[in-house]
């Protein structure tokens, strides 16, 4: 499988080198997709039925705990005439390419060193411009925000409870624009933090600061 040029992260390791074996699998998942149904082209929506289709991953779970699987999505894919595409690499589509590099940021806003399926769910949902997230809005029962809430619960409750030695946690999603993120990277770096953790002591301070109380 040869995926397609991607930036590099600041380490200088592609996208792609960081996927987990789920995330791997997924886009392998997406590339058969798209040849079962003749196209010759790997768009959005084989991601999004990659994703579904790779049983182990967090994101299969998340989107089936709402009622959203694999069948339904294929059952909405057009099929191409004639035969199945040929063998080999099959280009991704502009907005394909997309959401794997921005799957990159949403790791880490996340913090995690890995990029897994369910980094690659949150891109998708937030390129509503997509034919797969297009797909997904029609038979997910939620909307994209309270899907995204339940992924960000999902993933991160217990490595958060394990690490600080906290009950249950609550995640707030923060919408950053690029330079907004590259600013908060660039801090937690230089403070030898994780973005999360960097993010969670900023808003502590200033709730602190403010005079607020847990107590």
């Amino acid at each position: 499988m040869r995926y397609p040029q991607a930036a590099a992260d600041p380490r200088g390791a592609t996208v792609f080198e960081r996927f987990t074996d789920q995330a791997r699998r997924t886009v392998v998942l997406a590339s058969d997709a798209a040849r079962a149904h003749h196209h010759d082209y790997l768009g959005t929506e084989h991601l999004l039925l990659g994703l579904l289709r790779e049983r182990d991953g967090a994101a299969a779970r998340s989107l089936e705990s709402f009622g959203v699987s694999a069948t339904v999505i294929d059952s909405r894919l057009t099929t191409g005439h004639g035969e199945p595409a040929r063998s080999g690499h099959i280009p991704f589509t502009r907005h394909a390419k997309r959401i794997l590099e921005q799957s990159l940021r949403e790791t880490s806003l996340l913090g995690h060193e890995r990029i897994g399926t369910e980094q690659i769910l949150l891109a998708l949902i937030d390129d509503r411009e997509s034919t797969g997230a297009r797909l997904l809005g029609e038979v997910l029962p939620v909307d994209f925000e309270q899907l995204r809430q339940h992924i960000l619960r999902e993933v991160t409750e217990h490595r958060l409870s394990a690490e600080l030695g906290l009950g249950p946690t609550h995640v707030t999603n923060v919408r950053l624009t690029d330079a907004e993120h590259a600013l908060c990277v660039a801090a937690a770096a230089e403070a030898g933090q994780r973005l999360d953790a960097w993010m969670r002591d900023q808003i502590l301070d200033a709730a602190r600061a403010g005079g607020a109380s847990t107590e």
